[in-house]
């Protein structure tokens, strides 16, 4: 709002008793309201106009330093505490220096005479007004009152003037109120690396030496704008000067430096980050190359391998294979193949085992490769085992000592024997679990055979201990 040349009228107090103030300016005044009063701004000046209770006598008595002054200062005695509130109050609302001057030192004569007075608000307006003052300065021109400053906050007035590119102002009120600085570093820092012209070298080197020592930098917010202005050898140059892998490593990923974030997680030590890089790898990478990427690394490997061993056996498989260790493919697959219910993909499942270790030459590894071909084979002989024998006996996932030890107590002696050849079971073997059958069959009378058998396996005192036990029981059994 603008007034014409002339008078100013400002009228305060109540509707019966109206107080009112005139103020005459050469030229027009433009009225600009806010919460606490009003801004005056003219051609050549701005000032603000606010109502501020001072008791001007109380200011009056405390400056005179006269013979009277202790006299004065009884007589204003009980109001006294009030007075030094009000002036301290009144030099927070005053723009003028010389009168926030006056004000104090009538403050601090007035609080040096009571004997108990809490000096705190004291000293916390003289912080507040110095504040004030440089940031007032027609040079930084923020002109705010006391009440604006107070509903800024210090903080926020310090974002502003970050915002204005004020940083040496805004460093040394953040040192003076003991406010972290790490942000005004961090956002000069970001400005340079965005407005500058000269080499990544350059630049990387200055911001350094300029931010050595100061706690709390964030390298990570700098090289997100280097990378952001495209300037991608910078931002990883400044990335090295981060402590922190956590801040390191995702920026990295986001700017395609994959090698690098996966080396940074591993030197953190920390599992849940390199899983993470990981994981972040695995999905945008083809599986050679990120097989690739982590066969020289151990450690990663070694996770990729413990994460995928219990959520991901297809990675796992895949993994073994790249890695040509045909043992532990082998292995992932007579798991799965022990998991299974159904017969054809239990088989399936072997058979697949069994052909990973076909070329090997090594002994440990043609044995697995034998062992696994019999147990698909004995998988197929219990099948039809259990489709012929008419008491549906369950053979299917026996192993063969137990297979041939139910074939002969169920009176099938010839598919034993069979089984035996086809198997290769030792002779003893086969003769132990005769006996355990038939014993536990109650046939005497064939065990009685056995025990006359002179070319026994088992032993000729085994053999004639088993023909007159057989004799004691067949005689028990038919008394």
């Amino acid at each position: 709002m603008g007034l014409p040349l002339g008078e100013l009228s400002i009228i305060s107090g109540s509707l019966f008793s109206p107080n009112q103030l005139s103020y005459y300016y050469d030229g027009i005044v433009h009225v600009v309201p806010e919460f606490d009063g009003v801004r005056l701004i003219t051609h050549d000046t701005c000032e603000f106009l606010h109502k501020v209770t001072v008791l001007l006598d109380s200011i009056d008595l405390l400056e005179k330093k006269s013979p009277k002054a202790d006299e004065n200062i009884q007589r204003i005695r009980s109001s006294l505490p009030e007075a030094v509130d009000i002036c301290v109050r009144a030099a927070g609302h005053e723009f003028d220096a010389y009168w926030q001057k006056r004000l104090l030192k009538a403050a601090s004569f007035g609080k040096s005479v009571l004997d108990l007075y809490n000096s705190d608000d004291f000293v916390e307006m003289t912080e507040k007004l110095r504040v004030l003052k440089a940031v007032r300065d027609y040079q930084i021109g923020l002109p705010i009152s006391y009440d604006q400053y107070m509903r800024l906050t210090p903080e926020k007035l310090i974002e502003r003037l970050v915002n204005r590119h004020e940083y040496l102002l805004a460093i040394k009120i953040s040192e003076y109120l003991q406010i972290p600085a790490d942000r005004i570093y961090v956002h000069w820092a970001s400005q340079k690396v965005k407005v500058s012209t000269v080499d990544d070298e350059a630049v990387c080197k200055l911001i350094v030496q300029r931010l050595d020592g100061k706690p709390g930098i964030s390298f990570e917010l700098i090289a997100q704008a280097a990378y952001d202005e495209g300037r991608a050898h910078l931002a990883t140059q400044l990335l090295n000067h981060e402590p922190r892998a956590g801040k390191q490593v995702p920026l990295l990923l986001n700017m395609e430096e994959d090698e690098i974030a996966l080396d940074k997680a591993i030197e953190s030590g920390d599992n849940d980050l390199v899983n993470y890089v990981l994981l972040r790898l695995k999905s945008k990478l083809p599986l050679a190359s990120f097989f690739r990427m982590i066969n020289t690394r151990p450690m990663a490997s070694a996770l990729v391998e413990t994460t995928a061993r219990g959520d991901d056996t297809e990675l796992l498989k895949d993994l073994y294979y790249q890695d040509d260790r045909p043992i532990d493919g082998s292995n992932v697959l007579l798991s799965e193949a022990l998991s299974q219910t159904e017969l054809p993909s239990k088989t399936e499942k072997l058979h697949l085992a069994s052909r990973l270790l076909v070329d090997s030459k090594d002994a440990t590894v043609v044995l697995q490769q034998k062992l696994l071909s019999e147990a698909s084979q004995l998988l197929k002989v219990q099948e039809a085992l259990d489709k012929d024998i008419a008491d549906r006996s369950e053979f299917v996932g026996l192993s063969l000592n137990e297979t041939i030890y139910r074939l002969i107590r169920s009176g099938y002696g010839k598919r034993a024997q069979k089984l035996q050849s086809e198997f290769k079971m030792p002779d003893k073997t086969y003769w132990w679990l005769r006996l355990r059958a038939l014993v536990a069959k109650r046939d005497w009378g064939e065990l009685e055979e056995i025990g006359r058998n002179k070319k026994s396996p088992i032993g000729w005192e085994v053999s004639q201990f088993l023909t007159s036990f057989c004799c004691m029981h067949a005689r028990a059994d038919t008394s």
